[in-house]
């Protein structure tokens, strides 16, 4: 009885043992499984900082270039604005007048046109921008009963006036001015009223301007008036 008592007390011992062991390996294995998983993920703490950083290099550089382009926009832009000249010629193969009334005369034969400020539908010059331009024209007349009478403008206002008298002889009328002009502002020349012009393909007749400088920073007329009641 006591034997087999003591045989009991040794296989239920020997169970446990075993047990005891199948639970060490277990505890092992997944102590194992639980580092390689560990070491096979990737490092958040490093990874993240690295795409943050990329993207903000990148977001920087985009503004860059769009700041670059738009400069070279602007630039552009300026460039062709500050470029104005034109020269026109009558276009006429005769003579033109007298007219009972002073009337623009209208140079209708266009040799340049850089900016387009000069209309050969109306003949006046529209001014782009404020800055110093400078004008001169020709006309011929050879009339022997008619003077030959013209005048430059600005807006209304009478800039110069020149006549001749050719009495059958070719003449020449002839002026130039250099002028402050407002965005917006007009130039033409006018043809008095008893006056006769010639020309031909020689282009004897011609309107001619261009921009000198551009005026920037300061107020025009309108604008001084303004801070004044200010």
């Amino acid at each position: 009885m006591r034997v087999s008592v003591i045989l009991l007390w040794f296989c239920l011992s020997s169970v446990q043992l075993q047990r005891a062991d199948d639970q060490l390996i277990m505890g092992d294995v997944q102590l194992l499984h639980n580092s390689h998983v560990e070491r096979s993920k990737p490092d958040q703490t490093n990874v993240q900082p690295d795409v943050w950083t990329e993207l903000r290099d990148m977001v920087v550089e985009q503004r860059e270039l769009l700041k670059f382009y738009q400069n070279q926009i602007e630039k552009l832009k300026k460039e062709n604005t500050d470029r104005v000249a034109f020269s026109f010629a009558s276009g006429l193969n005769g003579n033109h007048g007298p007219l009972p009334k002073d009337s623009i005369l209208v140079f209708r034969k266009q040799i340049t046109n850089i900016g387009n400020a000069f209309s050969k539908i109306t003949g006046v010059f529209t001014a782009p921008l404020r800055g110093v331009y400078y004008f001169r024209f020709n006309v011929l007349g050879s009339s022997r009963s008619h003077r030959l009478a013209v005048c430059l403008f600005k807006n209304k206002e009478k800039i110069l006036d020149v006549a001749e008298y050719p009495k059958g002889q070719y003449e020449y009328a002839v002026g130039g001015a250099t002028l402050l002009l407002q965005k917006g502002d007009q130039v033409y020349v006018l043809l008095r009223s008893n006056s006769q012009i010639s020309d031909n393909s020689d282009n004897h007749c011609n309107f001619s301007g261009f921009l000198l400088f551009e005026m920037v920073n300061a107020f025009s007329a309108e604008e001084k008036d303004e801070l004044v009641q200010r």
